[in-house]
């Protein structure tokens, strides 16, 4: 790399650290603000309320890399050229691209580090981070019904109810199965059932337990059974999983176990795709940012924050307007969450041309 390079380079980096810890601060207050009545409300120990804020940290710090990116480009473009050394190098012959090509290098190297910390660091932070929302903060048991559940509950065994209310330990028309070679072997069909803290069990109330052998089945009714289901309420916490808590190669075999399952899946395969486009919007903005910091030339560096802000919340908006209508199906996973990146990209790609020579 030459000295010039190594030079830009450096212009690169002091904004972009700026941006990434301001704009993680900022969006994390907010965050915590939005959350903050339900905080003070919690009876959770201080410890854990900050390890919860502390964990959520990495989270934000991942979502704001493209904005710092932006920044970056932004502050390093437009320095260049008030510092006047835009002109003296121009005079000497040096073509405009000199100048930007180390900047894209950056987004490029901004760009693995993005992956590499979206694959590592930010799952196992925003698993336990929402862990401990739903657990100690915020427990879920003590305030939620759950409509339509369906749990697996053991190898081969499987529960669903119509509602389960998990602080009242209670079940609305719960149907507990054991599954054989041959289907459903043994079959529990009640209207409620209701936890027993002595024996540790679930206790099945008016309803009907049938048996299937050979084709044929047997069936005998009860008004009080008890199930041999020994999982308390709290372990039966129906938690849905946020793709933002798996890393890419965690998310494809729970995507292909959930599709054997008969679970949708296309929220799944929305979020694989999506991870792998996310890194390469910081290549995107970095490409779409040197023209405007060009257009920029000598504005104060006031108005290059609030560019990189509004430029880099508009491209994001597209992104999770794109996540979305791929998640409901109006659009096929794959182009909803790269089609961001290639609109942008393409006009990123025209106003770099303009100003190439």
């Amino acid at each position: 790399m030459s000295i010039f390079s190594w030079y830009m380079v450096k212009r690169f980096i002091k904004p972009f650290l700026f941006g990434l810890g301001l704009f993680a601060v900022l969006i994390f207050l907010g965050d915590f603000f939005d959350k903050m009545h339900q905080i003070m409300k919690s009876q959770a120990p201080l410890w854990i309320i900050i390890q919860y804020l502390w964990l959520d940290v990495p989270y934000w710090a991942v979502r704001t890399i493209p904005m710092a990116t932006l920044l970056g480009t932004l502050v390093a473009i437009t320095g260049f050229i008030q510092s006047g050394e835009w002109l003296a190098s121009q005079s000497c012959g040096f073509r405009a691209r000199t100048f930007w090509l180390p900047l894209l290098g950056c987004s490029l190297a901004v760009a693995a580090l993005c992956f590499v910390a979206q694959e590592t660091v930010l799952p196992a932070c925003y698993h336990r981070a929402r862990q401990l929302w739903q657990e100690r903060i915020r427990p879920e048991w003590e305030w939620d019904v759950f409509d339509g559940v369906a749990l697996v509950v053991g190898p081969q065994r499987f529960i669903s109810a119509k509602a389960m209310l998990i602080k009242d330990g209670r079940m609305e028309r719960p149907v507990l199965e054991d599954v054989g070679p041959d289907g459903v072997a043994r079959q529990l069909d009640a209207l409620s059932a209701r936890w027993d803290p002595a024996f540790k069990r679930w206790v099945f109330l008016d309803g009907v337990e049938r048996v299937f052998d050979n084709g044929r089945m047997s069936e005998a009714s009860f008004s009080r059974k008890v199930s041999d289901l020994d999982l308390s309420p709290q372990v039966l916490l129906p938690r849905t999983v946020d793709p933002d808590e798996m890393s890419l190669r965690e998310l494809i075999p729970y995507y292909r176990r959930m599709r054997r399952m008969g679970v949708p899946v296309t929220a799944l395969r929305v979020a694989a795709h999506a991870k792998l486009a996310y890194p390469f919007t910081n290549v995107i903005l970095c490409a779409l940012g040197i023209p405007i910091a060009l257009r920029l030339r000598r504005s104060p560096k006031a108005v290059n924050f609030c560019v990189a802000m509004a430029l880099s919340f508009l491209f994001l908006w597209v992104m999770e307007l794109g996540k979305a209508l791929g998640a409901s199906g109006r659009l096929p996973p794959m182009p909803s969450a790269w089609i961001p990146n290639l609109v942008f990209g393409v006009l990123a790609a025209w106003l770099l041309h303009r100003w190439a020579d």
